[in-house]
């Protein structure tokens, strides 16, 4: 595997000729393609708020010292997500070339590709068997690869390992150690259910987990199902039952941090970042030393994550198109997927990454996040995914509130769902 990596490393640029070759041939609206010059030159990335402030040093400066004909400039857009989306989606109505390779939410590829703003590259011709394949998945639309995934993200179940000996696999395991939170004065298990996007990433791991789905492979609706009511009711019943806390109804993922971290949970579903904060020595934890990670449990067996994550995609209205595509070769090399661990906090897209004994005595909960990855779902791949999480987010809190049962809800959510305009 490494040898491959290896040779797609070292002919960088070939490989983008290829790709060119066979997924950007031709003028696109506004750029240049192949046929306004050469495509080489100086880029720009626009992507979210670098919050670690590393990207610029450890990644971005050592390209533009390899190519310092074809440097790259960060944009660095909003932290909030939609706020970065409608940056891009502004951008790319403009026809505009000012972001020739933006790194877009997951959710978005299919959107993007739809309304042809990104380039479709040619899969043949990348090294993607050396990636997740989940991660892959959230990059095509309609079976074609449009963009290349540099960062990966799922879900974890943390525990308190001190007073669980065994981590939950299923919900039933889960709930036989709640009688362990009652004793100890703490709540038992908490996720994101606040109103927003954090919301639907829990209800479609919960359907998932389930057995159900939102959509069908072939774009229908097919969440109104037993599988999915299954899922929601584990959720609508830990409010209602009160395995999950009250309080828990407005929860985002820094509110259920900080509350696990506090020692008033016995489980939590999050992200890995959750793990270095809440075993730092010193900081606002009690329980540094005390935390367990596993996959998330599902009604059967190990649940089915939801992904998350970025995916660098090619403007069409690039002039840059093969600069573009040695970066996104770069970007997914071993050397800046290590910088993704050990730098930037992420998840890499890697696959190899995962069992590397270095990384994973420094990360210890990399295996057990490859388990997760490996069993992940990506939300809806629609392109009004935006519209589509909007109607998830409304019907799926009124269940949780106790407005609507589980079953209600899904029936409404699917009707809704049914009048949305996907091309």
């Amino acid at each position: 595997m490494r040898n491959t990596r290896a040779a797609a490393a070292a002919a960088v640029l070939t490989t983008s000729a290829m790709l060119l070759a066979a997924g950007c041939a031709g003028t696109t609206p506004g750029g240049s393609g192949t046929s306004g010059g050469d495509g080489v030159g100086p880029f720009t990335l626009a992507m979210g708020k670098d919050t670690t402030g590393k990207l610029q040093t450890k990644v971005l400066d050592l390209w533009n010292k390899k190519h310092p004909d074809q440097k790259v400039t960060l944009i660095e857009l909003p932290e909030s997500a939609d706020e970065q989306r409608a940056a891009m989606v502004q951008n790319f109505q403009a026809k505009s070339d000012r972001f020739d390779v933006v790194a877009a939410d997951v959710v978005w590829t299919a959107e993007f590709a739809a309304r042809k703003w990104i380039q479709k590259l040619d899969a043949s011709k990348l090294p993607v068997a050396d990636l997740l394949p989940a991660a892959v998945e959230t990059a095509k639309y309609k079976g074609d690869l449009y963009a290349a995934p540099m960062a990966s993200a799922g879900a974890l179940l943390f525990y308190r390992k001190d007073l669980v000996s065994k981590p939950p696999t299923t919900w039933k395991d889960l709930l036989d150690n709640c009688a362990v939170a009652e004793k100890n004065h703490m709540d038992c298990y908490a996720g994101q259910f606040a109103q927003y996007e954090g919301l639907t990433v829990n209800a479609s791991e919960a359907i998932n987990s389930a057995g159900g789905s939102v959509y069908g492979p072939d774009g229908s609706v097919t969440v109104n199902s037993p599988e999915a009511k299954a899922g929601l009711d584990f959720l609508v019943d830990g409010f209602s039952k009160g395995y999950i806390p009250k309080e828990a109804i407005t929860y985002k993922e820094e509110d259920g941090r900080r509350a696990f971290q506090k020692g008033d949970l016995l489980f939590f579903r999050s992200w890995p970042y959750v793990y270095g904060l809440a075993n730092a020595k010193g900081s606002d934890t009690v329980i540094a030393g005390k935390v367990g990670v596993a996959p998330i449990p599902g009604a059967k067996g190990v649940g089915a994550s939801t992904l998350g994550g970025a995916n660098l995609a090619l403007s069409s209205y690039s002039k840059h198109k093969k600069s573009v595509l040695d970066f996104m070769t770069f970007m997914e090399s071993p050397e800046v997927q290590r910088v993704q661990v050990e730098d930037l906090s992420n998840a890499p897209v890697l696959t190899e990454l995962y069992t590397d004994k270095t990384l994973a005595a420094k990360f210890p909960y990399l295996p057990t996040l490859r388990q997760s990855l490996l069993n992940a779902r990506p939300r809806p791949q629609v392109p009004a995914y935006n519209d589509t999480s909007l109607r998830i987010q409304q019907e799926i809190y009124k269940a949780l509130q106790g407005k609507k049962s589980s079953a209600a809800a899904l029936k409404d959510l699917a009707d809704q769902l049914g009048k949305i305009e996907n091309p």
